[in-house]
């Protein structure tokens, strides 16, 4: 399930997980419906991945990494609390791979 984040509950969400995958967006961005469509369908096959969307209007975490209407849509991987890994092709391999790289043989928590 898809957690909706703003600026209040984002912190505490990706420190209580291992890995998370934050999908950030603008209400107008071009390929919203497909980033939406592929974080959803990643968080049911990955369910040890915290997996949440944030609507970056209005917000400022999305400006402290970067992130702006442009940059969107987006997807970054975070590994304990830190931005590991940023996807702007959007597919659910390129997600899984940016978490366990292809040829790499390790255990997710």
């Amino acid at each position: 399930m898809l957690k909706k984040l703003n600026d209040n509950n984002f912190k505490g969400f990706i420190e209580d997980s291992f890995y998370s995958a934050i999908g950030f967006y603008c209400p107008s961005t071009q390929n919203l419906n497909k980033m939406i469509d592929v974080i959803q369908q990643f968080s049911e096959t990955h369910g040890n991945i915290s997996c949440g969307t944030m609507d970056i209007t209005g917000q400022s975490i999305p400006d402290e990494y970067g992130i702006g209407k442009d940059e969107t849509p987006i997807v970054v991987v975070f590994k304990q609390g830190n931005p590991f890994k940023a996807i702007t092709d959007l597919s659910i391999k390129n997600i899984s791979d940016a978490i366990t790289p292809p040829g790499k043989n390790i255990t997710l928590q």
